[in-house]
């Protein structure tokens, strides 16, 4: 009889072994600025489980009083609704920046350094929305979110149908959407403006 199960037993150790299956949800945009491409920005969701993966990757080269190259990498964690964890990092020929924030012991600690910016503190209430979501989905049911590299909340205003703002840290971003999907953004940075247009 064990020479009829083995098989069986051998089957269900190797498919209870397996990772979990990874829903993913993939956009690419191109960086412009004054009509220009300068880099692309790649958005990926990654679902298991309870767990949703918010990454954003980018690379822009630009001339500002010197030529600039950017390395942009933005990580969110949610554990079902709320947000567990946040990394926003980005690497320059100018320097190096890394704002983090995290849950533990069920309080938010915020550590931000980004250029020209500095901030650390504590977040006491529950995170619930943040800046990365709005590359993924329309923002129809909520008015405030966490702009992960500053570590504090921003509103969202509806402008029109389909199209947005958020303001954070005196930055003011906008947001357009098609049937959900967003289409283009303006960005305000400290270092240099510039769109993203989807591909």
């Amino acid at each position: 009889m064990w020479k009829t199960l083995k098989p069986l037993f051998f089957t269900l150790f190797v498919l209870g072994n397996l990772p979990a299956t990874v829903a993913q949800d993939l956009h690419l945009y191109d960086v412009t600025v004054a009509g220009f491409t300068i880099g692309e920005m790649e958005a990926r969701k990654m679902d298991t489980e309870d767990t949703t993966t918010f990454r954003l990757t980018s690379k822009a080269s630009f001339w500002l009083f010197g030529q600039i190259n950017v390395d942009y990498l933005t990580e969110v964690v949610y554990v079902g609704d709320q947000l567990v964890s946040s990394s926003v990092t980005s690497s320059t020929n100018r320097g190096d920046f890394s704002s983090r924030v995290w849950l533990e012991e069920g309080v938010y600690q915020v550590d931000a350094n980004s250029y020209n910016y500095e901030h650390r503190g504590r977040i006491l209430e529950d995170i619930t929305y943040s800046a990365v979501r709005l590359f993924f989905e329309e923002p129809v049911e909520t008015d405030r979110m966490l702009a992960e590299n500053y570590g504090v909340f921003g509103k969202v205003f509806q402008l029109k149908e389909g199209n947005y703002e958020s303001l954070a840290n005196g930055d003011k971003n906008r947001y357009e959407y098609q049937e959900g999907r967003l289409q283009r953004a303006v960005m305000q940075s400290p270092i240099k403006n510039y769109v993203i247009k989807r591909r």
